[in-house]
């Protein structure tokens, strides 16, 4: 039996093709193929790597669609099959599905609808392998945390994500500060002002935060997520991001432990970066902080007579470097340095006159640093060729999980 989206993407271009002769219809793809040698504490949520040892696969499969369907109405898609969940390629789906308006062919307004990519971080425009000089998305985007939208904040010795299943059940995850596939859904307003396009923004209500993706509306209230850039100059840009939204997802599990008002947990994410272009040199430096408000729960101590709450905050610095060869056109060499500190969860009871009882103030997760070193050369126009190694050098367990990479990158 076909999967119900591809079923539902032969339809929706069939649809196109023979119900509108305004539809100008453009198909084309992505698919990034790989050579990895990886430790075996390698997985998705640690080192964006299906698992640990040798292998060859495709990482990701996208095709995308899009049509015009009058001068001011267009539709985007994208259909996608990944290793985001492990060691087997998904079924394919729709990352993006989306609907937009435009006052005319030339407008630098855009009000869209349905499943976008997500506005948050410089990231929001080269997460794709054909734009991003790396191999992986930065730790913000990759790294697991012992928070989850099911039961909140885990127990402190959650930090591998094939743990998670054996203490909290199956189909749980690590979340991590920003969504690592990268779309959510709602409806978004875009704009570029000035010529020389030295303001844009992106403004966005959701059904979820920067952190996770939902398919159907679960809370009260969307969540909202904004980037803005300045570029006073061709040479430097500065952005400014913002996410927040409600974290909790209401079921049997937050009832049990008396989690009601599901709008007091918040996922508050903020973020700078700052992007210098000089001749062959591009220097990015970026910061993220991501606040999670959350019941706390331990399986083994948690209890609805006394629940807990837990509010942790985090830290991501990254430190990017491209050089692009002026003795070889469409080679490159890239460097790319980040830290995720160790944050601070404060996690206490409330007692019949809603005062703080038994605080506690502890460390939550602890400090990693990356280095990625990476060489690039572009075959053809649209084929970019990539060798990286991932060198991992943390504080907490002895995680054998460097990588190195060798990366064909197919835009077709």
């Amino acid at each position: 039996m076909k999967p119900r989206s591809t079923i539902f993407f032969i339809a929706l271009l069939n649809l196109l093709v023979t119900g509108s002769t305004l539809a100008q219809i453009s198909v084309s793809g992505l698919t990034d193929f790989e050579f990895r040698f990886s430790g075996e504490d390698s997985s998705p949520f640690i080192n964006q790597t299906p698992a640990g040892g040798l292998s060859l696969y495709t990482p990701n499969i996208r095709l995308f669609l899009s049509a015009n369907l009058s001068d001011q109405w267009f539709v985007n898609s994208v259909l996608q099959a990944d290793h985001y969940k492990g060691e087997e390629l998904s079924s394919p789906f729709f990352s993006l599905m989306n609907i937009n308006w435009s006052p005319n062919f030339d407008s630098e307004f855009i009000a869209t609808a349905g499943r976008f990519v997500l506005p948050y971080g410089s990231y929001s425009n080269s997460f794709l392998s054909n734009t991003n000089p790396f191999v992986h998305l930065p730790m913000s985007h990759s790294v697991g945390l012992p928070v989850n939208n099911t039961f909140g904040h885990l127990k402190d010795d959650i930090y591998n994500p094939l743990a998670i299943t054996e203490v909290y059940g199956e189909n749980q995850k690590l979340l991590t500060m920003v969504y690592q596939r990268m779309y959510t859904q709602g409806i978004k307003v875009s704009h570029t002002i000035g010529e020389n396009k030295w303001l844009s923004f992106d403004l966005a209500a959701t059904l979820a935060p920067a952190s996770s993706h939902l398919d159907f509306g679960k809370h009260d209230e969307f969540a909202k997520v904004g980037r803005v850039v300045l570029q006073p100059v061709i040479w430097a840009k500065l952005g400014v991001s913002y996410s927040k939204g409600t974290l909790i997802v209401g079921d049997a599990i937050s009832d049990s432990l008396l989690v009601y008002n599901l709008s007091s947990y918040p996922q508050i994410l903020k973020g700078a970066d700052l992007t210098f272009n000089y001749r062959y040199y591009t220097i990015l430096v970026e910061w993220n902080q991501s606040f999670w408000k959350a019941p706390f729960y331990d399986p083994e101590t948690s209890t609805s007579d006394n629940p807990r709450t837990g509010k942790a905050t985090i830290d991501h610095i990254s430190t990017e470097f491209v050089y692009d060869f002026p003795f070889l056109v469409g080679g490159y060499a890239a460097l790319r340095y980040e830290k995720m500190l160790e944050g601070e969860i404060e996690i206490y009871s409330r007692d019949e006159g809603f005062n703080k009882v038994d605080q506690s103030f502890n460390s939550w997760t602890y400090n990693r640093q990356r280095f990625e070193f990476v060489a690039g050369y572009k075959l053809q126009r649209n084929i970019l060729l990539k060798a990286s190694y991932l060198f991992s050098d943390d504080e907490g367990p002895n995680l054998d999980d460097d990588v190195f990479t060798i990366q064909l990158s197919v835009l077709f």
